[in-house]
């Protein structure tokens, strides 16, 4: 049953890039949604709607004070709002970063997740191509909340 889910959700996805021609990027942000830095994809639904995830890894640390720090792994998945025409857009979004491990800020443990939500300026060529992006956010962890910033360059497929 799940395999035929799998299938019909890649053959749905398919043809509407096929029948839409939505685009796949593929990108490197620093900061941003991902805390440090990640690895993300992102598929254009249509021209201003498209949904993201992503992957990083980072040091992380570990409530017994021992000297070797253990690894935490972000992975933000959100979705965005383009607004504007041409190249240079600006980008409106939100969503969530699921930590895997813990991180130490002012001295507490924090291993929840992270919801976030953000706005920045966005270049992505229209045929393919360069993508870069400038953002704000204001990520929320635990009982933590800061402004932050995240800036991405990738590429449109």
């Amino acid at each position: 049953m799940l395999k035929n889910l799998v299938l019909i959700g890649i053959l749905a996805m398919g043809l509407m890039t096929f029948t839409y021609g939505q685009k796949n990027n593929v990108y490197a942000e620093l900061g941003g949604a991902g805390y440090s830095r990640t690895l993300n994809y992102e598929r254009m639904l249509s021209n201003n709607i498209l949904v993201r995830m992503g992957y990083g890894s980072g040091k992380g640390a570990s409530e017994d004070e021992s000297p070797n720090k253990s690894k935490v792994r972000f992975m933000p998945l959100g979705a965005a709002y383009l607004m504007g025409s041409g190249d240079h857009k600006f980008e409106l979004g939100g969503g969530m970063t699921m930590l895997q491990g813990a991180l130490e800020m002012r001295g507490e443990y924090i291993g929840s997740n992270a919801t976030y939500f953000g706005g920045g300026y966005r270049y992505q060529m229209a045929t393919g191509g360069l993508l870069f992006n400038l953002k704000a956010y204001y990520l929320t962890i635990g009982r933590f909340s800061s402004p932050w910033a995240g800036m991405s360059v990738g590429w449109t497929l």
